[in-house]
């Protein structure tokens, strides 16, 4: 079978190819970080771009989280995010939060964020606030086969060792795949995850964690840079039982929508595992959801994400095949 050809639609939700200079692709503080214009709204002039050469979605939740927060009276913590990504954000162009308040109680309140850039609205968020009451806990346990990280190797080591196996991608996206300065990766199964195809389920678990110190910085920072962590990889889940690997697919990979609950602190510096799963993928949509969980086992998070899977081609059974991998 010769091989496939390069393709230009690779997959989006991996960040970091052709960034803006003025961002050093290190500090998710400098990233998320936003300054308030004449007009009340929000902007940044940075760009963290992914190989689909579009703003990397994690980029736009943390910072529409970033800009609710600025804009949200007291102390209360970010409970819950919900994004809906409208059209794909142009790198190079600054991006402008405009915020409205919906609902404020007591107890609550809901912050709505517009992101665009000139006339083209990018995202649509709400964000929710909640001050935290008394109340009894209850905690999923971590799956107790779940090894430590330090006993796994980094998604950019489980490539270089398997470079044989990778469908061909252009040069620059090679050199920059899974090399993040800002995040790290570590899977579990990572060859099975990555290489193979399962037909009965779709599961992806990894540890993460943001490399550049934010221990020190406010609590909206800090869930701010979570919200950027859990775009990365995650709405890869859904392609577990489509095909066969999951890079150089030559589909169009796009995040619908995006939601993260935050249920207890946590810190983005610390590894942070992800058990992530697929209930379904259809119409060309699929629903990835996870569970956050702490060193110390504690549930921290839940996300969930829709993305689009656009570009299949019909095969000689009658089925689907991803257009970069047919031969």
């Amino acid at each position: 079978m010769p091989a496939p050809a390069p393709h230009p639609n690779i997959n989006t939700v991996v960040p970091e190819l052709g960034s803006d200079p003025s961002w050093d692709q290190r500090d998710l503080g400098v990233l998320l970080s936003l300054t308030r214009g004449e007009d009340d709204a929000f902007y940044s002039p940075h760009s963290d771009a992914n190989m689909h050469g579009a703003l990397y979605g994690g980029q736009l939740v943390g910072q529409a989280m970033m800009a609710a927060a600025a804009s949200n009276r007291g102390s209360a913590a970010i409970h819950c995010v919900q994004i809906n990504f409208l059209t794909a954000g142009r790198p190079g162009v600054p991006m402008r939060y405009e915020v409205r308040q919906l609902m404020r109680g007591l107890n609550f309140s809901v912050q709505q964020v517009l992101g665009s850039q000139g006339d083209r609205t990018v995202v649509s968020a709400n964000v929710s606030f909640h001050r935290g009451e008394p109340a009894p806990e209850f905690s999923q346990p971590l799956p107790a086969d779940v090894p430590a990280p330090e006993s796994l190797r980094s998604l950019r080591q489980v490539l270089i060792d398997h470079a044989e196996l990778l469908p061909p991608l252009p040069a620059a996206v090679k050199d920059r795949l899974a090399n993040s300065r800002s995040v790290e990766l570590r899977p579990v199964d990572a060859e099975r995850f990555l290489f193979e195809r399962n037909r009965k389920q779709a599961h992806f678990r990894y540890w993460v964690r943001a490399l550049q110190p934010l221990e020190d910085q406010p609590q909206a920072l800090q869930q701010a840079a979570l919200g950027y962590l859990s775009d990365y990889w995650f709405p890869l889940t859904a392609l577990e039982p489509l095909v066969g690997t999951k890079l150089g697919t030559g589909l169009y990979i796009a995040s619908l929508n995006h939601s993260v609950w935050f249920h207890k602190p946590a810190n983005p510096n610390e590894w942070l595992f992800v058990d992530a799963q697929s209930p379904c993928t259809a119409g060309a949509r699929g629903l990835s959801t996870a569970t956050v969980y702490a060193r110390d086992g504690q549930v921290v998070a839940s996300l969930a994400q829709e993305s689009l899977f656009r570009g299949w081609v019909g095969d000689a059974e009658g089925g689907f095949m991803a257009p970069g991998l047919s031969p």
